[in-house]
């Protein structure tokens, strides 16, 4: 399954991408039913990062019905996003391109 996850990545614009945008003590890890993890880090100011074994990107929070979602924030609109993550609690889905990794908990 992890190479599921980088060969998605591959259909992901690299747009975003950072280096070291935010400290190791401040990111999470989720563990996903498909055995794919991934970290993030919820910054203050409605951002987030996301961190994949290739790369970090950058991510904005946007309006949810339920929970919490950030898209990538690459100026696009939230239709068109390349990665979604929705929160919730301790439970997470993330969205790359196509691929949708459900159940995935902290």
């Amino acid at each position: 399954m992890k190479a599921m996850l980088v060969a998605s990545l591959c259909t992901v614009a690299l747009v975003g991408c950072s280096k070291s945008a935010a400290p190791d003590n401040q990111f999470v890890t989720y563990q996903c039913e498909s055995d794919v993890s991934f970290d993030v880090a919820y910054l203050s100011n409605e951002k987030a990062v996301l961190r994949l074994p290739e790369n970090e990107y950058q991510l904005t929070q946007v309006p949810a019905g339920s929970g919490t979602k950030y898209i990538l924030d690459d100026g696009t609109s939230e239709m068109i996003s390349s990665i979604t993550l929705r929160t919730k609690g301790d439970d997470a889905r993330l969205e790359l391109g196509r691929v949708v990794y459900r159940n995935c908990q902290k």
